[in-house]
């Protein structure tokens, strides 16, 4: 799996996606980071350097996605500043914005116990599945997170595609997707969750234990650390609404 494939979560299924640039994958990610609340309205967007790093893919590739959206009214870029979310209206932009937005329509403890069920499926189909180059992508994803244990935003960036290299790994499109959609369920309270101490470096610790289970290819043991984290993320944001 290549990283244009990687970036295609957004796009399609993965059945297929129509052909699109590199930078239209990006617009899209963005796109998607405002649309599930990972980036509001008023909140700097991380560095082409950041991006780039967190995405996979080139600097160069980072700023065409910019301009695109800031010739949208979505980012304001202005010289010697940093770029701005200017609004969150992303339209089309972001093709799963609805079925984000419907998702939160359901109740935290339904969405968790969706969530361990779907996941389950999921990584077992995918420490199964698993080719080197997404085992390769996620040891980078692991180092691109650490590199933004003291920043929630491009953190939840991070980690978000790590979860979805997961789902998209399994092999079956329509479990990606419900799991990709159960996973975008009140982001905009987990940049809350993640901002008290020591919370990103546990999710970190989490991350690392599912990725063993699929290095070694054991289905039990990657969905068991899958179950870990899921609760962990459960409780933390139960917690926080207590």
């Amino acid at each position: 799996m290549d990283v244009r494939a990687m970036l295609e979560d957004d796009v399609a299924t993965l059945g297929g996606a129509p052909k699109k640039s590199m930078k239209d994958f990006v617009v899209q990610k963005i796109a998607t980071f405002i649309a599930t609340g990972i980036l509001k309205a008023g909140d700097p967007l991380p560095s082409e350097r950041e991006l780039a790093s967190a995405l996979s893919v080139s600097r160069e590739t980072v700023r065409g996605a910019i301009l695109i959206l800031s010739t949208h009214g979505i980012l304001s870029v202005a010289q010697g500043t940093r770029t701005v979310v200017a609004s969150e209206d992303v339209g089309e932009l972001a093709v799963q914005a609805a079925r984000y937005r419907d998702i939160s329509a359901y109740s935290l403890d339904n969405v968790h116990e969706a969530r361990l069920l779907i996941e389950a499926q999921v990584v077992r189909a995918a420490a199964v599945k698993m080719e080197p180059a997404t085992l390769d992508y996620l040891r980078k994803s692991i180092a691109a997170q650490e590199a933004a244990c003291d920043d929630p935003v491009r953190f939840l960036i991070c980690d978000r595609e790590f979860h979805t290299a997961i789902y998209r790994a399994s092999g079956n499109a329509v479990l990606a997707d419900m799991a990709a959609d159960l996973y975008s369920y009140l982001l905009s309270h987990r940049r809350r969750v993640v901002s008290q101490p020591g919370t990103i470096a546990t999710s970190i610790a989490d991350h690392r234990l599912i990725l063993a289970g699929l290095e070694t290819q054991d289905p039990d043991a990657a969905a068991a650390a899958f179950a870990i984290h899921e609760t962990r993320i459960y409780t933390t944001t139960k917690l926080l609404f207590s």
